[in-house]
């Protein structure tokens, strides 16, 4: 049931079929389970109103693709904002001190290394998918290497080579990426 016809899968089947991936794609890159769930919610509306008019071939292509694209539209959107971390108390970003100016300049550093982080994830994703695996899993998720690899049904060895490889591709593509943020 990979990619059916529009004609042998209704609306609600492909809902209920392909709702939880397009979910967990927008979220992989907004790292936000709530707008994941609004960008799934808007690729499903597109799909409703162009499905009425248009026979598509491959209905999960289609819907990853459209959840992919609304993703990046909203980074591209939202990457000049600036959220306040909740966690902070906030009586330090109504004073006027001069820890303003580093609090400022510290979320400023804390979203280039976001972005830049994501940059390097999604081109290690079209790279090699398994090494996104690897690195998403040990790194991002911090599971340990005996849980990854069970999960990508691989050797700790095997792992820890792959992850040995994609450190190396990253180091090697995003080099000045790295020391631009090392010189903070």
């Amino acid at each position: 049931m990979e990619n059916q016809s529009v004609e042998s899968m209704g609306f609600e089947e492909a809902f209920e079929t392909y709702r939880d991936a397009v979910v967990q794609t927008a979220a992989l890159y907004t790292r936000n389970r709530h707008e994941a769930e609004d960008i799934a919610q808007e690729t499903f509306l597109r799909y409703y109103l162009y499905s009425r008019n248009v026979r598509v071939s491959k209905v999960k292509t289609w819907l990853m693709t459209v959840a992919k694209n609304l993703t990046y539209n909203y980074i591209k959107k939202h990457y000049r904002e600036i959220p306040i971390d909740m966690t902070t108390d906030a009586e330090a970003y109504l004073e006027m001190e001069e820890n303003t100016e580093n609090v400022f300049f510290e979320k400023m550093w804390n979203k280039e290394v976001l972005k830049t982080t994501n940059i390097i994830l999604d081109a290690l994703h079209r790279k090699n998918e398994k090494w996104f695996d690897a690195v998403t899993y040990v790194y991002c998720m911090e599971v340990s290497h005996r849980k990854a690899a069970k999960y990508m049904g691989i050797s700790e060895d095997a792992l820890q080579s792959m992850l040995y490889r994609a450190r190396k591709w990253i180091k090697k593509q995003y080099q000045e990426e790295f020391d631009h943020i090392i010189e903070r």
